[in-house]
């Protein structure tokens, strides 16, 4: 197949460029392209719950939730540009359309080497970001392969039809809650990288944060934002996610001696700033009792784990350890009934296009419990390394199950390690940890 078909991912120069391997295989049934649009619709409602659990907890002190509406939908925007760019000008063009509700004037023509430059000048302009141009689109293209990876999960995952009418929909839920999760991540990096330009803008000084919010109210979506921005201007500019990689958690930065603090400077040596531990590495994960379809989940999980960690200063990180906080169980039944009860309408629009309502109802709160009963309620760090017993997501049980049991041979050192950092430094020091598979 060719044109749209295909949608393999590669850089040049910061571009991103289409030619190599199928996106889509084989030409499939209408009864199947049809579930599989469903199945990326599903994958990109999914992915929204999850990336707004994640960026609500992510960047509280910023009061975010007031436009997160608007930031994930100029992600959910881009996922579909995606996913339409794929089905564009081949045999499956009939429904490229199915992906582009909503969305508005979009880039042209998005296949070629110039997709990366064209998307991210969509994203520009419909968010009124002129002024941030260059630094979007340097960084958009492992954004946008990530995209292109979920939304190849959610098409591939459905298959022809079998005897049983559950058969014919397992793979579906299955397909779609892996693919979200991928597409979650890729919305996650998405708004961080549009954050980071503007505050990265706002920082440099030639910044004016009023133009920049003036340019913005113009644009379709920015509206909300660049007031949002302007109430929240020096913390934007202040929040450690948001500061260029050379300044983030793991990677080297250089300072003045002159302008450091006396007190920081026993810790000075092998820091990567005054505001975290030295970088320690936990001893890797093992994964290998794991089907290979599950380790990009795996991956997922320990990258939630790490994120939860390194939001916790020492101080609050040995508290925990010494005192493991009790599960509450009343906690995660809670989540789940809240998750289940989306999924279970979600499922029911999907069904309700084959069968009268009634039924609709019954397959969709089938199809939901089935999906929930291989879901697990994930915190973030686990309970066993110190953390705080808050659900921050959802993940493969399974998987949840092969992590958890692994802590008891690494928290030692960890705590060791965040012992080293002097007493009256560990209120105002998080942690700063690295998880790897083995």
């Amino acid at each position: 197949m060719a044109g749209g078909d295909r949608f393999a991912t590669t850089y040049s120069a910061g571009n991103i460029h289409h030619p190599s391997r199928p996106f889509f295989n084989d030409i499939p049934s209408p009864a199947l392209v049809n579930r599989r649009v469903r199945c990326v619709r599903q994958a990109c409602f999914l992915a929204n719950v999850q990336a707004s659990l994640k960026l609500r907890q992510r960047f509280a002190n910023l009061n975010i939730q007031t436009v997160l509406a608007d930031l994930l939908d100029a992600a959910q925007d881009l996922a579909k540009l995606i996913a339409a760019s794929a089905l564009t000008g081949a045999a499956l063009g009939s429904v490229a359309g199915l992906f582009l509700g909503g969305v508005g004037a979009a880039p042209g023509a998005v296949t070629g080497g110039m997709f990366g430059l064209k998307v991210g000048t969509w994203i520009v302009g419909v968010m009124g970001l002129a002024a941030l141009a260059e630094d979007i689109t340097k960084g958009l293209p492992p954004v946008l392969d990530a995209y292109a990876q979920g939304i190849r999960t959610a098409w591939n995952g459905p298959r022809e039809q079998s005897s049983s009418l559950l058969g014919n929909f397992s793979d579906d839920g299955n397909a779609a809650w892996f693919a979200a999760s991928m597409v979650a991540d890729a919305h996650e990096n998405l708004i961080i990288l549009v954050l980071s330009a503007m505050a990265a803008y706002l920082a440099r000084g030639a910044g004016n944060a009023s133009v920049l919010a003036s340019q913005m109210r113009d644009s379709k979506r920015g509206g909300r934002i660049a007031q949002w921005m302007l109430n929240h201007e020096e913390r934007l500019k202040q929040h450690p996610d948001l500061k260029p990689r050379e300044q983030q958690r793991g990677l080297p930065h250089q300072r003045s001696p002159e302008l450091e603090p006396q007190r920081d400077k026993e810790t000075r040596k092998g820091k990567a700033n005054p505001e975290t531990m030295p970088l320690h590495h936990v001893d890797c994960f093992k994964a290998d009792r794991l089907p290979e379809f599950k380790v990009s989940e795996f991956e997922r999980q320990l990258g939630g784990q790490e994120g939860g960690l390194n939001a916790l200063t020492v101080e609050e990180f040995l508290e925990n350890v010494a005192n493991p906080v009790a599960r509450n169980g009343k906690i995660a039944r809670d989540a789940r009934r809240r998750l289940e009860e989306v999924l279970i309408e979600r499922f029911f629009e999907s069904f309700f296009q084959e069968m009268t309502g009634p039924a609709a109802r019954k397959m969709a709160t089938i199809k939901a419990k089935n999906t929930m009963a291989n879901l697990a309620a994930l915190h973030n760090p686990d309970l066993s390394a110190g953390g705080k017993d808050a659900i921050s997501d959802f993940g493969d049980r399974q998987v949840n199950s092969t992590i958890g049991p692994q802590w008891k041979t690494k928290i030692e050192k960890l705590k060791g390690a965040a012992e080293q950092v002097s007493p009256h430094l560990r209120k105002s020091t998080t942690l700063n940890v690295k998880l790897t598979r083995c």
